[in-house]
């Protein structure tokens, strides 16, 4: 019995030694850095640096780059991360090599949102993605270009801001929910032909389905880095999962309402154009049917529906910010308004060339609180190079525009609010900056780019020509600081006063 007890004791220690070596050998793997990768801080064993950032990771990025650089190496959990806080760098990686950082990193929440990556934004480079980003391209320039942009934005968006606006009466306004709504407006009307109204349940329904999805998700779920986690039952994901599940049921339903009335002769709205061309490729037998499933096309109307709602919204609370806490530059905008437009029509985007002020206004907005600090993150197809430093198949690459936007030795006192330093020595509008960039660069530039500076400009000139805002008395201005939620720097909340500057014209 003693010989027993002492041989099962013994094995017990022993696998107690072995698992404890185990453990061992696989926290020193999970530190490890291949040779010849950029600098960087060393991390815990299997959460790496993980725990050390906050929800604000481009202002985290920018105090690490002070001690390793513009270019360092990061472990996220099991990932391998570079970052990037330099100009010249990024354009290395994005520019001169636009294929090898043009992956998506694929998460636990990307598949749980995008039905296992089928969408455009997290989607890997391959054909699937670009047959999709060309027809979306093709939509957006047929359906929200131009004169019928400006209908869209005029009589479908704006219009409702308007009253809403007028109606408050002197009370102290809320504008993000406005925003919401006018953002809402636009895309709706572009994507399946229909506006709604705040009070009605679809828009409510929308609103907490972005508030809870700011919430639950924040910066990601713990198991997009950390793998494992995703057999942990957690509450997180049972939330992201449902609050995924909810919207795409009410996407899903307006798209195939759309095909049940679908009329090749009578195209009327972006979900029309791509119902269009699946049944031509249906028709034709082409390659693509199997790309351009219902699936397929359903995360297409909900990658431009995102990527022109969020960043435009939060652009244009952060220009009510911005206006309040300079009223001078509001008073400037405004004048150069009545003095090119007057008040006898709403801008157009052929006013864009004679209201430079106007347009320096936005482009310093969007670079003094890039809305995407960080973007999206890229993914190494290939084992390549940035900046001489090896960088191999499968790591992250965090593109930091916060960092460029933000660097003194491009920009003078960055910190500081100066639309002048887009204008000429004559007022004019200069060439664009290199080191300005909010809508990123590459393969994988901001699919929403064209429509968003559109909107805005249309927005921006329509709002402060028709309104004046200023600060509630006797509370304190509105918060030039911000926090970071989904990868968007939002404004903290705030109310306004809003006065009427000229009578309706619409």
């Amino acid at each position: 019995m003693l010989q027993l007890l002492n041989n099962v004791f013994g094995d017990f220690v022993t696998f107690l030694l072995l698992l404890l070596s185990l453990m061992v050998l696989l926290s020193a793997w999970s530190l490890y850095r291949p040779p010849g990768m950029p600098p960087g801080p060393r991390g815990f064993p299997v959460v790496g640096s993980l725990f050390s950032l906050t929800g604000n990771m481009h202002l985290d990025f920018i105090e690490l780059g002070k001690k390793y650089g513009g270019i360092f190496t990061i472990k996220l959990g099991s990932n391998l991360a570079v970052v990037l806080n330099d100009y010249e760098l990024i354009k290395e990686a994005l520019v001169k090599k636009p294929t090898d950082f043009a992956g998506r990193p694929q998460t636990l929440s990307g598949e749980i949102l995008t039905e296992g990556c089928k969408d455009i934004a997290q989607s890997d480079y391959n054909p699937t993605w670009k047959l999709h980003r060309k027809i979306a391209h093709q939509a957006i320039r047929a359906y929200a270009s131009g004169e019928k942009l400006e209908c869209l934005v005029h009589e479908q968006a704006f219009l409702p801001l308007q009253e809403a606006l007028e109606e408050s009466d002197g009370k102290p306004v809320q504008m993000k929910p406005l925003f919401l709504l006018t953002m809402n407006n636009i895309l709706g009307k572009l994507c399946f032909g229909h506006s709604l109204t705040l009070e009605d349940p679809e828009f409510k329904a929308i609103v907490q389905i972005f508030d809870e999805y700011s919430e639950t998700v924040g910066t990601g779920l713990i198991s997009d880095v950390l793998p494992f986690m995703k057999y942990i039952p957690m509450k997180a994901t049972r939330d992201l999962v449902r609050i995924s599940e909810q919207a795409l049921a009410s996407w899903r339903s307006k798209f195939m309402e759309h095909k049940e009335k679908y009329d090749k002769d009578n195209i009327k709205d972006l979900t029309d154009y791509l119902i269009h061309e699946q049944k031509k490729a249906v028709e034709e037998g082409v390659g693509d049917i199997e790309k351009l499933t219902d699936t397929h096309l359903v995360q297409t109307i909900v990658d431009v529906y995102g990527a022109g709602i969020d960043t435009t919204m939060e652009t244009m609370n952060w220009s009510v910010v911005y206006m309040v806490r300079y009223p001078d530059v509001q008073t400037k905008v405004a004048m150069e308004i009545d003095d090119v437009v007057g008040r006898d029509r709403l801008p157009l985007l052929s006013d864009r060339s004679k209201l430079p002020y106007c347009d320096a206004v936005i482009h310093e907005l969007m670079r003094i609180r890039t809305v995407a600090p960080l973007a999206l993150p890229h993914k190494a197809l290939v084992d390549s190079t940035i900046g001489g430093y090896k960088i191999p198949k499968d790591t992250w690459v965090f593109i930091n525009l916060w960092a460029v936007h933000m660097d003194e030795k491009a920009w003078e006192i960055p910190n500081q609010f100066r639309p002048e330093r887009f204008l000429d020595v004559g007022g004019s509008l200069k060439p664009k900056p290199d080191n300005f960039m909010p809508f990123s660069a590459g393969r994988r530039l901001c699919l929403g780019e064209s429509l968003s500076k559109a909107d805005i400009f249309l927005l921006f000139t329509a709002l402060y020509q028709q309104f004046t805002f200023s600060p509630v008395p006797g509370r304190n201005l509105p918060s030039l600081e911000g926090n970071a939620s989904a990868l968007i720097v939002r404004p903290n909340r705030f109310e306004v006063l809003v006065k009427r500057r000229s009578l309706s014209f619409l």
